[in-house]
């Protein structure tokens, strides 16, 4: 899910690089200028049913964290996608600043974990675009809550790269009917983080029924 920037067709302030993916750290007041004065760049991201073209985006996919100050300074960027695929972790005091972003999508993709505040956060935004690819485990001792919130969604939500999840985790997140997840039996069920009682996964018909449609579109056979 790396984005790949193709051109830009003028430079931001002098002492900022033409491509923001060479980016490592940004004060708030740089965040300021590269929201006033980039003019947005093409970029191609290898999303779960291929390669998607965004145009106008603001890419940062070597900043690994941002305060809040940062995030309050980027979200003033108007003219399309905020591309934030280098933050692995986001705190909730951040989510709710970079949520509110209106210009466009909201793309966290290198994200690998939330917390209960960011995920409730991301949860109601309508700019986030929902794609986890990083995500591949649920095993934090808050995991039940996070998927009960993310589950509140009303939006997409795609977690295409899952591998481990425990089975009362996995029931939470499910309560989002269209909630896109692998096959539950290419999952590796874990004890509960929080150290319950570690039930079976008992998969739900309809869910059941949802995944016997989707071998059979992929083998190409009716249904």
């Amino acid at each position: 899910m790396v984005a790949l920037v193709l051109g830009v067709e003028a430079s931001p302030a002098a002492d900022l690089p033409k491509d923001t993916n060479t980016i490592e750290s940004l004060t708030p007041e740089q965040a300021r200028r590269l929201a006033a004065e980039f003019p947005g760049v093409e970029v191609v991201l290898r999303e779960v049913h291929g390669p998607v073209t965004y145009n106008f985006c603001l890419p940062l996919n070597r900043l690994r964290s941002i305060d809040v100050e940062t995030a309050r300074a980027l979200v003033g960027y108007k003219r399309g996608p905020l591309v934030l695929n280098g933050l692995v972790t986001l705190e909730a005091d951040v989510a709710k600043v970079l949520a509110a972003y209106r210009a466009g999508y909201l793309m966290l993709h290198g994200l690998e974990a939330l917390d209960v505040g960011a995920a409730k956060v991301l949860a109601g935004s309508t700019s986030w675009d929902g794609l986890l690819p990083r995500v591949t485990t649920f095993d934090s001792p808050d995991s039940i809550d996070v998927a009960k919130a993310l589950a509140k969604r009303k939006l997409p939500l795609c977690f295409p790269n899952l591998k481990k999840i425990s089975a009362k985790t996995l029931s939470a997140l499910i309560e989002k009917r269209d909630v896109e997840i692998p096959f539950t039996d290419s999952l590796e069920m874990i004890p509960e983080p929080d150290g319950s009682f570690n039930d079976d996964f008992v998969m739900p018909l309809w869910l059941e029924h949802k995944q016997q449609r989707k071998r059979q579109e992929q083998a190409g056979k009716p249904f």
